[in-house]
This record gives C-alpha cells, sequence and structure tokens, in this order.
C-alpha cells in the first residue's frame, strides 16, 4: 500500500478539494463523494482504519495523476514532517473540540501564560545562548504537555521556565 503510514485528514481533504474543483460531470462528482465518504468513514472509526483509509488515499492519487498531472496548482505529497504536523493538527482540533468548555478555556489560560512569559524571557537584555536554548527546551515542553491535556504538567514547566530564565549568564546548564 503506498499510502499506508502517510494518511491524513488533511492530505484527503486538500486533494478532494483540488479534483472538486477540476472534475466535470455528474459521474465523476458521484465517485469522489464516494471516496471522500469511504475514506471518511474509515479514518472515523475506532480505532481509525488507516489501510482503507490509504485504499482510497491512493485510489484519489491515481486519479489526480491520470487526469491532472502537469496542473500548476495539483496538491504535492507533503514531506514526513509537514505531514505528521497537520496529522497533529487535526487530532489536537478534534481533541479540543470534545473537551468541557472550562477544560478549553483553562488550556488558553495557560497557553496563553506560557507564550507571554516566553516573550518576557526572551527579550531580557543579555541572555546568552545556553539560557536561551533552556527556555526553548522548556517552552515547548510547556506546548507539548498542553498537546496532552496535562494542564499541571504544563504549569510546572511555566514555573520551571521563571526559573531558567531569572539565572544569571553563564551559569545556566538546565537540561
Amino acid at each position: 500500500m503506498k499510502g499506508v503510514g502517510r494518511t491524513s485528514p488533511t492530505r484527503l481533504d486538500v486533494l478532494s478539494g483540488f479534483i472538486a474543483m477540476c472534475v466535470a460531470g455528474d459521474e465523476a462528482r458521484r465517485r469522489l463523494a464516494q471516496l471522500i465518504a469511504g475514506a471518511d468513514a474509515a479514518l472515523s472509526s475506532s480505532p481509525p482504519d488507516l489501510v482503507v483509509a490509504s485504499e482510497y488515499l491512493d485510489e484519489l492519487v491515481c486519479w489526480a495523476d491520470a487526469e491532472w498531472t502537469d496542473h500548476p496548482y495539483r496538491p504535492v505529497e507533503a514531506r514526513p514532517d509537514e505531514a505528521d504536523r497537520q496529522t497533529r493538527d487535526y487530532a489536537k482540533d478534534l481533541r479540543h473540540a470534545a473537551l468541557p468548555v472550562r477544560v478549553r478555556d483553562e488550556m488558553g489560560r495557560i497557553e496563553l501564560s506560557v507564550e507571554v512569559q516566553f516573550l518576557v524571557l526572551c527579550r531580557q537584555p543579555g541572555l546568552d545562548c545556553q539560557i536561551r536554548q533552556d527556555i526553548f527546551y522548556v517552552a515547548g515542553r510547556a506546548a507539548m504537555a498542553l498537546d496532552l491535556g496535562h494542564l499541571e504538567a504544563a504549569e510546572r514547566e511555566i514555573q520551571r521556565m521563571k526559573q531558567v530564565g531569572s539565572v544569571e549568564p553563564r551559569q545556566s546548564r538546565y537540561g
């Protein structure tokens, strides 16, 4: 299977949107609707059936290759790192929508706190390279904790970020 491991909802959305703009005729639109419905059903199942979704994606890719290979706006496959990022963002959006409003509000407050603290620390004059790297590292850990829904861990990382930023230059060996 060509598509196994790289089937992302974003890739399906972009490619099917491109085909929808290019395709003409009721039969072709029916075929596209069936492919999209099949891929969506495979991705929506629990657990997602990536093999079946990949088969639908492969069929869309073959269709686009056969009909619109030289089209200047034909979407190309994302690099692996970009595909992973898109999939992660999609999963975060789905999970975020399922959370209670109270939890989403708390996550937003913590995320804002991480961003503000990060900017405050990075704008301090005289930070050496190692401390700046430590601040980036801890801010990344806080962001990952939020992505995973670990609000308490994100709060702890904010405190760690403050500690790192308060260290005198050349004394930092955080990590």
